[in-house]
């Protein structure tokens, strides 16, 4: 019985593994990505790229813009593109569109990968700018975006929207605005999956562990945390106290220091998110999102608390008893 049982196991995982290797030709689609100056979405039009695809790389500056045309062929369109920019998204779509009408030729696939980090802490050391910035990059542009560039996909009715979300949507072990950024981006897939569910068009979603990218750059956060210290008010300085202060900045260290530099890891994932005959709807990369935030996500209240004090302890405020 228990060989039965291992083996018809065995057969399932074989089968899965099998119908993961069939791909879809991915040479002469168009596939638009967003944050493409460094990171992830660097990686990924490059290694589109090179796969013969079109590629619309959209970047934030005209730096990244210029050095990612330079490494590439012609068949990437480096763009300018704020996706914070109702304007700026509004032309990079008259560009797109443009070209796919000289090349009688439809987007095939979007890739929202442009995201900003959390501010590291406690929530009441920022001001709700800094809440808005993060919600404005990682959940708003994305809407917008897709909004924007949907009807280029949905003039054939079919291709992939992929969507970069995070480990910490499933379970948010990180108390900053990016959690809440991501659980809401992931909140909005399954609703689009929804509302395209009479066309072949399909949402898909990234949710990676720590990679090495500006994500987790520990000198950028602790350079925060230390701001968040100078505007502090004097009571709030003797609640959380200066050690307070120094755990976390080793907590960004210690983030940085485990993050995975193989970033080719969440491209791939990507890659297949826009051509696997069965692509996944949810694809959780890292070993932390699959064997502890996917699994906690279905825990009880009680016992996730304990998790998090456990995988990701705060330090206490000096002034809490």
């Amino acid at each position: 019985m228990l060989l039965f049982i291992a083996l018809t196991i065995a057969a399932i995982c074989l089968t899965f593994w099998i119908l993961d290797t069939f791909k879809i030709n991915p040479k002469d689609r168009y596939i638009l990505i967003t944050g493409c100056d460094t990171g992830i979405g660097n990686t990924l039009a490059k290694s589109l790229d090179k796969k013969g695809c079109y590629v619309f790389a959209t970047c934030l500056t005209s730096e990244g813009a210029e050095s990612l045309q330079k490494v590439s062929s012609d068949r990437l369109y480096a763009i300018n593109m704020d996706i914070t920019n109702s304007d700026s998204i509004k032309t990079a779509f008259d560009t797109v569109e443009k070209i796919l009408l000289e090349k009688n030729a439809t987007l095939w696939g979007l890739v929202n990968n442009a995201g900003v980090p959390g501010y590291p802490g406690f929530y009441d050391w920022w001001p709700r700018e800094v809440y808005r910035r993060i919600i404005d990059v990682n959940l708003l542009g994305p809407i917008e975006v897709t909004n924007v560039f949907l009807p280029l996909i949905r003039a054939k009715g079919k291709g992939r929207i992929v969507n970069a979300s995070s480990g910490v949507a499933l379970t948010p072990f990180s108390c900053s605005g990016y959690s809440m950024s991501k659980c809401a981006l992931e909140a909005f897939s399954d609703c689009l999956r929804h509302q395209l569910c009479y066309t072949s068009i399909s949402v898909h979603m990234i949710e990676p562990t720590y990679f090495l990218t500006h994500m987790t750059d520990a000198t950028m956060k602790s350079d925060k945390i230390e701001m968040a210290w100078n505007q502090m008010t004097q009571s709030q300085r003797d609640y959380y106290g200066r050690s307070c202060i120094d755990q976390i900045i080793e907590l960004t260290k210690q983030e940085q220091q485990v993050s995975d530099p193989n970033l080719h890891l969440v491209s791939d994932a990507m890659e297949h998110a826009l051509f696997g005959w069965f692509p996944w709807r949810r694809y959780p990369i890292g070993g932390l999102v699959k064997y502890v935030a996917r699994p906690a996500s279905v825990l009880p209240a009680f016992i996730v608390d304990y998790l998090r004090r456990v995988i990701v302890p705060l330090p206490k405020p000096q002034g809490c008893h």
